[in-house]
């Protein structure tokens, strides 16, 4: 039984399946990463920090003591319809969020210039300010933040 286990956990992980929420562990290699682009107070680059930091990856305080540099564009949002009523009143929403960023590995070699991140999600608001919708929308934000960070840290994991 425990045979069959690890052949299946090794077929699965050679035809490149990977559980959701695992993170490839960037290389040593690229450690320690500064980030440039946004302030650290960016809700966006509090999160990217935890995934780094999760990853085992370290942070440097600025960009003569990087071994790899990650330049951050401002987060992107976009809305749009997705669905209307029976009034033809907008109730849900698509909304993508998008992030620019380039990486420099080592410092002043451009090692991915201008690569964009994406994810959607659709919001559900018939209208009116409601404390429950209200919070969803800040849950989703949180969620696509983690999101886009989480597939971040990986790209970084590929680099060579």
């Amino acid at each position: 039984m425990g045979a069959f286990f690890l052949l299946m956990l090794a077929f699965l992980s050679a035809c490149g399946f990977h559980p959701r929420g695992e993170t490839a562990r960037p290389a040593a290699a690229i450690s320690p990463v500064f980030i440039a682009g946004l302030p650290d107070s960016n809700r966006f680059v509090r999160e990217l920090r935890h995934q780094l930091e999760r990853s085992g990856v370290s942070l440097a305080a600025d960009a003569s003591q990087a071994a790899t540099i990650l330049y951050l564009g401002k987060p992107d949002r976009k809305r749009s319809v997705f669905s209307v009523n029976a009034n033809n009143k907008a109730v849900e929403y698509e909304v993508h969020r998008s992030l620019r960023f380039r990486v420099e590995h080592p410092p002043g070699n451009k090692l991915l210039n201008d690569q964009v991140l994406s994810t959607s999600y659709i919001v559900y608001n018939p209208g009116g300010e409601l404390l429950g919708r209200t919070r969803e929308e800040e849950l989703r934000t949180r969620d696509a933040y983690r999101e886009l960070a989480r597939r971040l840290v990986t790209r970084l994991g590929k680099l060579p």
